[in-house]
């Protein structure tokens, strides 16, 4: 398994060619969430903020490990905003732009935040 395999049974999304250079990357898993990668040689780090979750490639295998989330009210009114653009989406509504580009702010926060 090479770590475009693990991050595709995890999110469902390919990446392309990943440089083993230890720098960290940003990719898009969804509306609501961004992901993170980092490999040095065979083996990586990627995951999702947001998710609060990190997982350890080693070159063979995945594990995932939950981190937990601060808390603070600038966070907690960023989290309202993703947590009411979800159902929507999960509903099957299309966000307008105004909404869309609001909940791409809030992502960004909680990722800066969190």
């Amino acid at each position: 398994m090479d770590i475009n395999r693990a991050i595709y049974e995890h999110y469902g999304i390919w990446l392309g060619p990943v440089p083993a250079d230890g720098k960290m990357r940003s990719f898009k898993i969804d509306q609501l969430r961004n992901g993170f990668l980092m490999k040095i040689e065979d083996c990586a780090v990627f995951g999702s903020i947001i998710d609060g979750e990190r997982i350890v490639f080693d070159g063979q295998s995945y594990r995932s490990y939950e981190v937990e989330h601060k808390r603070s009210d600038k966070i907690r009114h960023e989290w309202l905003i993703w947590e009411a653009a979800r159902v929507m989406l999960e509903a099957g509504d299309v966000l307008s732009s105004e909404d869309g580009e609001r909940l791409a702010l809030a992502v960004s926060r909680l990722e800066e935040w969190l």
